[in-house]
Parts: structure tokens; sequence; C-alpha cells
């Protein structure tokens, strides 16, 4: 294994931890048990070539999508972006209310109570990964309430390649509710050095398992 499969290995694991926590709380709120699942990590940056970012970024949920995002900062500075498929938002929002999941599924007109309900969970999910950051890093960090919008995917795209420079944590993600699986994803944007910082407090980690 090499080095920095074992940095992507701790990577994973903190922010697995981070979900898992999150799973639980959802699970107590709605009543129903709920799994979340990072199944992978990819980490983008402005200088790799363009047929690289736009392999990662085809793979993303496709058509409007409802966007949960939080600013943090201190040690590490940056914005955690949460993002699924609006539609399967609208599925998850019936299983909360205990409709069946088929009602309204193509109805993407969202109430304020609708926004509520994603923006609560938009805040456990992310509070959970940027929160479980640091806790594992001893380090503290301040963040945002979370904003809920909804984007077409060229749109949100084309908001994040437009920076001159950046830095992605791009972290695809599984909710499974009912039997009914999500599929969406955690893109955090960091600056230069916040993503040099992270990693280079993760090779401290390392250093202690196995040096």
């Amino acid at each position: 294994m090499h080095e920095k499969d074992l940095t992507y290995d701790i990577l994973k694991e903190i922010f697995n931890i981070g979900v898992g926590k999150a799973a639980n709380m959802l699970s107590e709120i709605v009543g129903k048990k709920i799994i979340l699942d990072i199944p992978n990590i990819t980490i983008l940056e402005s200088k790799e070539d363009d047929e690289e970012i736009y392999k990662h970024f085809s793979a993303l949920p496709q058509g409007a999508l409802m966007v949960s995002s939080m600013k943090f900062g201190e040690k590490i500075t940056g914005e955690a972006n949460l993002l699924f498929p609006a539609n399967k938002m609208r599925i998850f929002i019936n299983l909360c209310i205990g409709q069946p999941e088929y009602m309204n599924e193509e109805d993407l007109n969202f109430t304020d109570m609708d926004f509520d309900i994603i923006r609560e969970v938009g805040n456990i999910i992310l509070n959970s990964i940027i929160g479980e950051i640091g806790n594992t890093l001893d380090i503290s960090l301040k963040y945002t309430l979370p904003e809920v919008r909804l984007f077409n995917k060229s749109k949100f795209e084309i908001g994040l390649k437009d920076k001159e420079e950046f830095c992605i944590l791009l972290l695809y993600i599984s909710f499974i509710i009912d039997d009914v699986k999500i599929e969406g994803a955690v893109i955090i944007n960091l600056t230069i050095d916040s993503l040099n910082e992270l990693m280079k407090m993760t090779k401290d980690i390392e250093d202690d398992l196995y040096g």
C-alpha cells in the first residue's frame, strides 16, 4: 500500500465516522433506519487537466440538484456542500412525513417546510463530517448555518470551476432509507493552504499509527 493510499484511508475513515454519527441522529429524528456511507474520496485541484476534472464531475448526480452549503473556518477554511438529485430529495421528504415515496416525486416545487427538512438534514450531515475532522485532528472549527438552494448541475459545476484556484475533496455518498437508495456527494472546497494543512495533519496521524 502506498503512502498516498494510507492518507486516503485515514480521511475516508474520518468521514465515515462522521456520516455514521449523522445517520444515527437522522434515524432517531425520523423514526426510520437510515444508512449513510462514503464509498470513495477524490481530491481535485485546479492544476489537473480538464479531462480528469470532467471525468469526476460527470459522475455527479444529473439534472436539478438540491444543495446544502455551509462555510467553516479557523485552522482549516472552506465550504462544504451536500448535494443530492432534487427528485430524490422529494422521495426522502415523502418518507420523512409518512407519505408513499412515489407521491409527488416529480414535483420540484418545494415548500418552506420541505426546505426546513432539507436544511436540517444538511446541518446534521455537514456538521457531523466537519465536526469529525475537528475532533480527529484536535482543532477548533467554526461554521455557519447551512443554506439550501436548487441548482442546475451545469451551473453548479461552472461555479466551482470558475475559481482561479480550487482544491476540492469530492466524497461520493449513498443514503438509504426504507430500502430506497439515494446517491449524492459532499463537495468540500478548501484553500490551497487548508488542503496542505489537512494533508499534513493526516500524515501526522499516519506516522503515529505506522511509524
